[in-house]
């Protein structure tokens, strides 16, 4: 029961990451060239970066509770390396978005008019190198990936608003790598875009080893930075009050007073409280009780 249980949320989850990564590509794919071909050159980088960057925002906003929009096999890569997915699920994540990449740009060449052409195909331009190319991409999908592990993978309060700086991150490293790549970033988008143009350059390879070795580095960071105990230094970022915040910071140093300048203050069923005054129900105490401590100003 748990096997067969296991294996329809594998199969839900793959065929959300093979939808997602199509209707990604269709939209970031088909409003770059659009933006490519109706604008200079200037404003055409900041036209594609937003197509991909918001693409991307809107479709995994939609995903992330199924499958975590990954919708690149460098995310998937490095949540493998990390151990945030099994080799299994990484295996079919990867096929999906392949396949899903692929359904996505042909959608986009098949619903736009005969004598256009996909212009995202990824190659080096403007005089890049192979070397400089790759580190280009390297660096680029390290820093994407990395975004992603620490929005998704490190809960927080902004953790259900990650398609927001998952899809910034992606409009920043277009506006960066459009002249030179235009941007993989992701294999998955590299090789469909070539596969459907029929245009494989001879660096496409590139596209594939920069991204993914990329994926690499920030997976190692993540560790690195888990190791390290990286949350345990900064205590109390996610405190919804002061009260939360002091307690963070007194588990952190039992040397932490938490105390605040001296006023007077009545206390009783009649007592009005200033607005320099703080009451707090402590949620986690055996017995909580109400204390009345002096709050900073607003």
């Amino acid at each position: 029961m748990n096997l067969r249980l296991n294996f329809k949320a594998l199969a839900i989850q793959s065929f959300a990451e093979l939808i997602g990564t199509a209707m990604y590509l269709y939209v970031a794919v088909g409003g770059a060239d659009v933006v490519s071909m109706e604008s200079r050159n200037g404003v055409s980088i900041v036209g594609e970066s937003l197509a991909f960057g918001v693409g991307l925002m809107i479709v995994a906003w939609a995903f992330f509770r199924i499958s975590g929009s990954h919708f690149n096999p460098s995310i998937t890569l490095s949540s493998l390396i990390t151990g945030h997915i099994s080799p299994i699920k990484a295996g079919f994540y990867f096929i999906a978005q392949l396949l899903g990449g692929m359904l996505g740009v042909a959608l986009t060449r098949g619903t736009t008019p005969s004598r256009e052409h996909v212009g995202q195909v990824n190659q080096l331009m403007n005089g890049e190198s192979i070397a400089r190319g790759f580190f280009l991409e390297f660096f680029l999908t390290a820093i994407l990936c990395f975004v992603y592990h620490m929005v998704v993978y490190e809960k927080n309060r902004s953790t259900f608003m990650a398609a927001l700086p998952y899809g910034f991150t992606v409009f920043a490293c277009h506006l960066f790598a459009t002249r030179y790549t235009y941007a993989a970033l992701n294999p998955a988008r590299a090789l469909a875009t070539s596969v459907v143009a029929r245009d494989f350059s001879r660096q496409h390879w590139v596209f594939w080893f920069g991204p993914l070795c990329g994926a690499v580095l920030a997976s190692g960071l993540h560790i690195l930075f888990r190791y390290l105990d990286f949350d345990h230094y900064n205590p109390g970022f996610d405190a919804e009050n002061q009260a939360q915040y002091m307690r963070a910071q007194a588990a952190y140093d039992p040397n932490y007073s938490g105390t605040y300048p001296a006023a007077t203050t009545t206390v009783g069923p009649n007592s009005n409280l200033t607005n320099r005054q703080y009451v707090n129900q402590d949620p986690y105490s055996a017995a909580p009780k109400t204390t009345i401590m002096n709050a900073p100003d607003a």
